[in-house]
């Protein structure tokens, strides 16, 4: 019986619960550079078989350079940008234990013409680890999307 036969038997689940939202914290039109006073927060709750998990990536970033997100995690942006708006980069990640993750986000900082505009932005997160359940090794994924309001 193949991994994914397994799980859909009943031999445990591949799936993660992801909950996403973004706050715009202190993301106002016009704010640029890797800074805290330019950056929107997401939030990530992420459970399997509604226990929370909690080991999904160590705390990192410093709010003011770009950082890779750990292994496992990937952020979609850039497929609803504005004209004339811009993609994001992750400055922090912080791991706060019971399955809360925050993810700190600024306007692309490789561009400094890269602001923040007014509207609607939607991101994605999408989890992919590994896990042994049972003796046996599972992939697990999930995913989410949440909109972000820019005034």
């Amino acid at each position: 019986m193949s991994e994914h036969e397994h799980i859909r038997h009943g031999g445990g689940s591949g799936e993660l619960v992801v909950h996403m939202q973004v706050n715009r914290s202190n993301a106002t039109a016009g704010d640029s550079g890797a800074n805290v006073a330019a950056s929107a927060m997401i939030s990530v709750l992420v459970t399997h078989d509604g226990v929370p998990v909690d080991d999904l990536g160590a705390s990192a970033g410093n709010q003011t350079s770009a950082i890779a997100l750990p292994a496992g995690w990937t952020l979609r942006d850039g497929f609803n940008v504005r004209p004339g708006g811009s993609i994001v980069t992750v400055t922090e990640f912080s791991n706060l234990g019971g399955g809360l993750y925050d993810i700190r986000i600024v306007p692309f900082v490789d561009n400094p013409a890269s602001t923040w505009l007014t509207g609607e932005y939607v991101y994605g997160v999408q989890l992919e680890v590994t896990r042994t359940i049972g003796g046996r090794s599972f992939v697990l994924r999930g995913s989410a999307l949440a909109k972000l309001a820019v005034l």
